[in-house]
């Protein structure tokens, strides 16, 4: 049963991905405005695809979703990418890596993403401007801090204030959501992370028959005056593991205990 059902999501995601690529291509012309155009067509292709792999997202969020923020999550796998698209109208900040990744490379290629190469310091600056510009278009960007992933399982892993620099001096907002995958009764974790192969572990994440994942939107968050991007880094880390703590699913909480044991 497992193996058919990979082989139906995935011939349903290899029909329904030309249509979508070319659809995102004619979406992304024009300038600014194409830049907008394609976080909303993104957004589509995310629901799908959350859909089609049986990703069951729950959102949390009691104030309303404004554009043109820094959306700031904590990060255990390239499912995060998915089920993001599907809740955001967003543009993708990802490391210049994953371009030369199969697939999800090229699909991240075709919504106009910032591709952030940390190697290069020259272009920071210029990185700096295109950031600044597409929050002021009204089109959110999405950042996860933490720099890589983790097993989602004991806490977050600390922020690298980099990222925060961006919003420095400004009145952008920032909107922090917390992504909390469930265990199944199989104790599976959807979380990719340390030595773990992508394409076996996406193997095995195409064939899973649900996951379940929890996605709470925090209060936002302005940068203080006078305040440097370390300490913003700390003060949207601790209100995000504070809210972790709180709000953390209780089979995960069963398990953290184990390991702490």
């Amino acid at each position: 049963m497992t193996f058919f059902r990979k082989i139906w999501r995935l011939s349903k995601f290899l029909l329904w991905m030309w249509p979508f690529a070319i659809y995102s291509v004619f979406c992304g012309m024009g300038g600014r405005k194409g830049i907008k155009r394609v976080a909303y067509c993104t957004r589509s292709w995310g629901k799908f695809l959350v859909k089609n792999f049986g990703v069951q997202v729950q959102f949390i969020c009691d104030h309303p979703i404004e554009e043109g923020m820094l959306i700031v999550s904590n990060h255990q796998s390239y499912v995060d990418v998915l089920l993001h698209a599907s809740l955001f109208p967003i543009r993708f900040t990802p490391k210049k890596e994953i371009k030369y990744w199969p697939i999800l490379g090229f699909y991240l290629g075709i919504s106009r993403p910032l591709w952030v190469d940390r190697k290069n310091r020259q272009k920071s600056a210029a990185m700096v401007e295109e950031i600044h510009r597409t929050l002021a278009d009204g089109v959110s960007l999405l950042i996860y801090p933490e720099g890589t992933t983790s097993d989602g399982e004991h806490g977050l892993l600390p922020f690298k204030a980099t990222s925060f620099e961006t919003v420095i001096g400004t009145d952008f907002k920032i909107q922090p959501i917390i992504t909390q995958y469930l265990r199944e009764p199989d104790n599976w974790n959807a979380a990719w992370y340390g030595d773990q192969t992508l394409l076996p572990h996406a193997w095995k994440f195409i064939g899973r028959k649900q996951i379940r994942v929890i996605v709470t939107a925090l209060e936002p968050v302005t940068p203080l005056p006078g305040e440097d991007r370390k300490a913003l880094a700390r003060r949207v880390e601790k209100l995000m593991q504070d809210a972790t703590d709180k709000s953390m699913p209780q089979d995960l909480r069963l398990i953290d205990k184990k390991a702490k044991a």
